[in-house]
C-alpha cells in the first residue's frame, strides 16, 4: 500500500474519513427513509391525519429510526475507541442484526416518548402559547439523553433499565457536555434542512454521532481516571 506523506497524506485522510462519514450516513437514511417520508407526505390538519402520522411515525421510528441510528453510534464507537476502520456495510449491518431486537424494543420506549414531546410542541407552537418555550427546552433534555443513552448502549452491555438510568444520571450530571452535543447538533441538523440539504443523506447522523459518542467517552475516561486517582489516595 502507497503511503501518503505531507499535504498529499492530509488529502488522502481527510477522503477516507469522508467517505466513512457518508457511507454510514447513506446506510442511515436509506433505511429511514419510511420514516422521513412522513413528515413530507402526511397531512396532518386533520384528525385522522394526526392518527395516521402518529401510528406510522412510531412504527417505523422504532423498527427501522431507532436501531438504525443506534447501529451508527456502534460504528463510530469502533472509530473511536478501536480504531476498527473495516468494511463499512458489514460492520453497519452487523451492528444492525447483533442489536436490532432490543434496540427495536427501546425504540418503541423512545419513539413514543419523542411523538407525546412532537404533539405538544407544535400544538402550543401554533397557538402562540409561551409554553411552547418550556416544550422546547423539554426537547433540548430529550435530545441530550437519548444521544447519551445511545452512546451508552455501543459501548457497555448492561440492561435497558441500567442504560436508561445511567444516561439520565450522566445527563443531569454533565450538563456542559450536554450543552455541546446540543449546540453541535442543532448547527448540523439546521444546515442540513435549511441551508445544505445534501448534508442529510451524507453526513448529518454520522457526524451527530461521531462527536456525541466522541464526548461521551472523553467524559467516561475521566470520570474514570478520577475514580482510580480517589481510590489509590
Amino acid at each position: 500500500m502507497v503511503e501518503f506523506k505531507g499535504l498529499a497524506g492530509v488529502f488522502y485522510a481527510m477522503s477516507e474519513w469522508i467517505m466513512r462519514f457518508s457511507g454510514v450516513n447513506l446506510l442511515w437514511f436509506l433505511l429511514s427513509l419510511p420514516f422521513f417520508i412522513l413528515f413530507v407526505t402526511v397531512e396532518m390538519s386533520s384528525t385522522a391525519g394526526l392518527f395516521f402520522f402518529g401510528s406510522a411515525g412510531w412504527l417505523f421510528a422504532a423498527l427501522l429510526f431507532f436501531p438504525a441510528t443506534a447501529a451508527v453510534f456502534s460504528i463510530t464507537r469502533d472509530w473511536i475507541v478501536e480504531e476498527d476502520y473495516s468494511s463499512i456495510v458489514k460492520k453497519y449491518f452487523a451492528h444492525l442484526k447483533t442489536d436490532y431486537k432490543e434496540n427495536a424494543k427501546m425504540g418503541a420506549v423512545f419513539a413514543l416518548v419523542w411523538l407525546v414531546w412532537y404533539y405538544g410542541y407544535f400544538y402550543f407552537f401554533t397557538q402562540q402559547n409561551s409554553v411552547a418555550l418550556i416544550f422546547l427546552v423539554i426537547g433540548i433534555a430529550l435530545f441530550i439523553y437519548t444521544a447519551n443513552f445511545l452512546s451508552i448502549s455501543a459501548h457497555y452491555r448492561m440492561n435497558a433499565a441500567a442504560k436508561m438510568k445511567n444516561a439520565f444520571f450522566l445527563s443531569a450530571g454533565r450538563p456542559l457536555m450536554g450543552l455541546y452535543i446540543a449546540a453541535v447538533s442543532a448547527v448540523l441538523i439546521w444546515l442540513s434542512t435549511t441551508q445544505l440539504l445534501w448534508l442529510f443523506p451524507l453526513l448529518t447522523c454520522s457526524m451527530t454521532a461521531f462527536l456525541s459518542f466522541s464526548a461521551f467517552y472523553r467524559t467516561t475516561q475521566k470520570i474514570t481516571e478520577k475514580a482510580v486517582s480517589d481510590d489509590a489516595a
